[in-house]
């Protein structure tokens, strides 16, 4: 009996062990877009985020690709950009990689830069400057029915923005934006209500980080944070409400990040350490921010969102 005991849990052992191998390791597919003058290929790629393995997976002759954002509920993911001077979307079928092009009409003119959706609206949120306005600063509500993009909530205070810095949150009860801008010489990261269209929050802090996402498992906020004085960045959680931070990762000493996302339980980014040198880093945020992988790519990017499958 001892012995059969052993056998059995030896076997049960082995099981737990796969199971929590399963369990720490990203389910999908990173599809990234890069915006480089240079580069002779412009493409929608699709990449495995442990080991960086690039993939075409939709060509973009002629798109200038800015940002990207999915909608996880309704499975649609947008690669925002231009082909010219005028605002667009390109709304991908994320398991297909089907194509439809939209323009996106600005009522009020200006340039809008970011994009963002609520996936439980499918409501698209960007960032408007105009200045021709008092106000220069302001969120723009897009419809996926028509892409009409009104204006939505005013930021009075600000007078610059930071296009790289913005995450949505929604829960059965709240839906929440927020944002990077500048008011006058200080740094703002501002949170809106985007249902009662009103402002929420305003944290001021010189080391804000960049590439800030909402992840739904643990419900926090994170991003790439640079290091001050040197060139270096790592992985911070942030409290967007009262802006406290903690440092979750070490220094990637002499590499920023370009791109970052998160969504269940993993933090996504790119670091850069010059031309043509750059590593896709993926953490395990149930495990403080460990990493699990950090691999060479073969491409700069500019923006990613992960797709689970």
């Amino acid at each position: 009996m001892n012995t059969s005991f052993r056998v059995l849990f030896f076997y049960l052992y082995i099981l737990f062990n796969a199971i929590q191998c399963i369990q720490t390791t990203p389910s999908g597919y990173l599809l990234a877009v890069s915006y480089d003058p240079r580069s002779t290929t412009k493409a929608l790629y699709k990449i495995d985020p442990l080991t960086a393995n690039f993939t075409v997976f939709v060509p973009l002759t002629d798109y200038k690709a800015y940002d990207v954002t999915y909608d996880f509920i309704h499975k649609i993911f947008y690669i925002f950009g231009s082909t010219d001077v005028s605002p667009s979307v390109i709304i991908v079928n994320p398991f297909t990689g089907t194509t439809k092009y939209r323009d996106i009409t600005v009522e009020s003119g200006g340039e809008i830069f970011g994009l963002r959706v609520d996936s439980s609206t499918g409501k698209l949120y960007s960032v408007l400057f105009n200045d021709e306005f008092e106000t220069p600063i302001s969120i723009v509500q897009i419809d996926p029915s028509n892409f009409i993009a009104k204006g939505w909530i005013n930021i009075t205070k600000a007078n610059g923005l930071q296009p790289d810095n913005m995450a949505f949150f929604f829960n059965s009860t709240a839906h929440q934006y927020f944002v990077q801008v500048i008011y006058g010489a200080d740094d703002y990261l501002v949170g809106m209500d985007v249902v009662q269209r009103k402002i929420i929050s305003e944290i001021k802090n010189s080391q804000l980080p960049e590439y800030l996402c909402y992840d739904n498992k643990t419900n926090a906020y994170y991003g790439m944070q640079e290091v001050e004085g040197k060139r270096a960045c790592r992985l911070v959680r942030l409290n967007p409400y009262n802006g406290t931070l903690d440092i979750l990762s070490p220094d990637f000493d002499d590499y920023l990040a370009s791109t970052g996302n998160c969504y269940e339980g993993y933090y996504f980014t790119m670091i850069v350490e010059g031309e043509d040198n750059q590593n896709i880093v993926t953490f395990d945020l149930n495990n403080n921010g460990k990493i699990i992988a950090n691999n060479p790519a073969e491409a700069y990017l500019d923006a990613f969102a992960f797709v689970s499958i």
